[in-house]
């Protein structure tokens, strides 16, 4: 008999038995229990996180005769006995990206005229369904609207963007979720066990973390991995073989040298890497991750648990983290991170890799750039305005030298007469310098109400000059006594 591989073998037959989607599983066990099944539905998510064994599910509960109280299949009834075959005509799946022409969808739309053999409803699931042509889903628009009573679509895709949404609206949508990796490393020890295979708990973590948020693509991983080990039981260094990851300790080493700022013992190790044929990509993902590990173990009290790594290997990483501090473990993990998207499109991989290490460990030639640029544009123009109205270095700030560069600056640029004209209206005892807000006190209801309409004005200008201001305020100062004596003109 042919070999099953595990995704396929393990492939859940029911809602309970799904990892994650808890929020997909409960809306449609209840859609079944109310009965109120709608006519298009659309699974969107990444790859492995159960859209087409969902959608499979979902079709046998709603044709199952003695479905369960919440609305999971049964599994036991001639429906679902029936529609668990593979050559059952009332789960019929397309692939789209095989299928995307106007004359499939052609066909399909006359298929669905008959009445399903088996249960209630005949169930079309049309995987991959962003790669319709445009064509072929104005021809699917009508059918998908308003389909026969006795069917179900169930759209899937990965690049829900890609969809016109015109499609869209006509679905019930549900978002697929990436798997934890508890969740992950639960299920796949679960595998482990109901197949009588030995293993530790930190490899199973490891070929959790290696899915990446995918049932499938973990699962693929523990395939290889069982078949590496054979009767032996399986180990964390059995999985980094597989994955043709790098020893962990050899990682730790590397990451040590580059926080520690040894370019040279880090590029040779790097180096030596790269000629014994370990992948620079997954040479480079290792670093980031393991620094991202250092991260880890360096804050968090329960980083052990966390990262589900040895003892050994987890104390190593402790006390390479401890001596450094947090910006040069995050700044390192930035650029080693920022290297997947270089190394995509560059030929000199290895050359790419190597000056990334060699920029991780001098913090000299890796501080942010764009903040360091910005505040010497911001010295070097305080220092211009200093110039500019005549104070000599080292003057204090005040509001009346402020006011005067200003006044220096409106009146050597003709364009700015009438403004000039207004600032110069101003009097000493009306501007005050506090907590770096330049205020006007304006006294005067005429001035008032012209300086107040060129309040933005001032705030850009004086702010353009002197940096350190954070705003300009214009104050109206009412006359208490003219108050008063203008209430008493009115009265008679």
């Amino acid at each position: 008999m042919a070999y099953t591989s595990l995704y396929r073998r393990f492939r859940p037959q029911t809602f309970d038995a799904m990892i994650g989607q808890q929020h997909i599983r409960q809306t449609l066990k209840n859609a079944i229990v109310s009965g109120q099944i709608a006519h298009a539905y659309l699974f969107t998510g990444t790859r492995g996180t159960g859209k087409t064994s969902t959608a499979k599910i979902f079709a046998k509960a709603i044709n199952c005769l003695y479905p369960k109280e919440d609305g999971s299949p049964c599994c036991e009834c001639k429906n679902c006995k029936a529609l668990s075959e593979s050559n059952n005509l009332d789960i019929i799946e397309l692939d789209a990206a095989s299928n995307n022409s106007v004359e499939d969808i052609r066909d399909l739309t006359e298929k669905t005229k008959f009445a399903p053999t088996v249960g209630k409803y005949k169930v079309y699931i049309v995987d991959e369904v962003h790669m319709l042509t445009k064509a072929a889903f104005n021809a699917f628009l009508k059918t998908l609207e308003e389909p026969p009573e006795h069917v179900v679509f169930i759209l899937a895709t990965t690049e829900v963007q890609k969809i016109p949404a015109t499609i869209l609206s006509r679905c019930l949508r549900f978002d697929f979720r990436l798997i934890s990796k508890e969740e992950l490393t639960k299920h796949i020890c679960a595998i482990f066990d109901e197949i009588k295979v030995k293993y530790e708990q930190e490899a199973a973590s490891a070929i959790a973390e290696a899915g990446n948020g995918s049932v499938r693509d973990a699962l693929s991983v523990a395939d290889m991995v069982v078949s590496y080990c054979g009767d032996k039981k399986i180990e964390y260094n059995d999985v980094l073989e597989v994955l043709g990851a790098s020893s962990p300790d050899i990682i730790v080493e590397l990451c040590d040298y580059i926080i520690s700022g040894d370019v040279q013992n880090a590029i040779m190790l790097a180096n030596r890497q790269v000629n014994m044929g370990k992948s620079v990509n997954v040479l480079a993902d290792d670093v980031a991750k393991m620094l991202n590990n250092f991260l880890f173990a360096k804050n968090c009290q329960d980083a052990k648990n966390l990262l589900g790594l040895p003892l050994e290997l987890f104390q190593k990483i402790k006390d390479a983290a401890a001596p450094a501090t947090n910006y040069r473990i995050t700044r390192a993990t930035e650029i080693m991170a920022e290297v997947q998207n270089t190394l995509r499109y560059s030929t000199l991989s290895k050359v790419v890799l190597e000056t990334a290490i060699a920029k991780a460990c001098d913090m000299s030639s890796s501080i942010d750039t764009n903040s360091v640029i910005k505040r010497v544009l911001e010295l070097e123009a305080f220092k211009r305005s200093v110039q500019g109205s005549n104070l000599e270095e080292g003057t204090e700030l005040t509001a009346q030298t402020l006011w005067g560069a200003v006044l220096l600056s409106l009146s050597q640029d003709p364009k700015f007469v009438v403004e000039y004209t207004i600032a110069s209206k101003v009097k000493k005892d009306e501007i005050e310098l506090k907590d770096r807000v330049f205020t006007l006190n304006i006294n005067n209801d005429a001035l008032y109400n012209e300086i107040v309409k060129y309040k933005d004005f001032f705030n850009r200008f004086v702010k353009k000059d002197f940096m350190e201001i954070k705003s300009v305020e214009i104050n109206h100062i009412v006359d208490i006594k003219k108050e008063n004596l203008d209430k008493v003109k009115n009265l008679f």
